[in-house]
């Protein structure tokens, strides 16, 4: 159940039982795996990866490949500027391999997080409930140390100057 379709105590949660760093630059976080395109011809190796719709190729992944397909595509190189759920195209000797990769919190999409602001300043967000990437919400001057008791799945480098924020799960 979907805590936004009016039953908030299917999915009780457990007020922080992980955290992670929350990055404002468009790094790239995660890839979705089960949006591999394996292309052909190319090789095991460190590949260059380009945003389709940022243009940013400037985070790698290592890939495994079977048979000339891309088997498994890992970041090693993180990179700044991409798009959330944007098409990356693996570069290489091969052609057609693709993966979709992602900005936001993993597992974001469906569900937010709650966030710990380590350092002043003020926080732009997209909400849980936001219906586009567009529907912002800012937060202005938020001391050091606060605890934002809402749920967010991404902030906005933009206009987001506190630093040291921490996702919690």
């Amino acid at each position: 159940m979907d805590g936004l379709a009016g039953n908030m105590q299917a999915q009780p949660r457990v007020f922080a039982h992980d955290a992670s760093i929350v990055y404002t630059d468009k790094r790239l976080i995660w890839l979705e795996p089960e949006s591999l395109i394996g292309g052909s011809g190319y090789a095991a190796g460190t590949f260059t990866v380009t945003g389709a719709d940022s243009g940013a190729n400037n985070a790698t992944v290592t890939i495994t490949v079977s048979d000339g397909t891309v088997a498994t595509a890992v970041i090693a190189v993180v990179g700044s500027g991409y798009t959330d759920g944007e098409v990356l195209t693996i570069g290489g000797a091969g052609t057609g391999g693709s993966i979709v990769g992602h900005t936001s919190f993993v597992g974001s999409e469906n569900r937010g997080v709650c966030l710990y602001v380590g350092g002043a300043g003020d926080v732009e967000v997209v909400m849980e409930g936001a219906t586009s990437d567009t529907d912002l919400v800012e937060f202005a001057g938020v001391a050091a140390g606060t605890f934002l008791p809402i749920l967010v799945k991404r902030v906005n480098s933009a206009n987001t100057s506190a630093t040291l924020l921490l996702a919690l799960y």
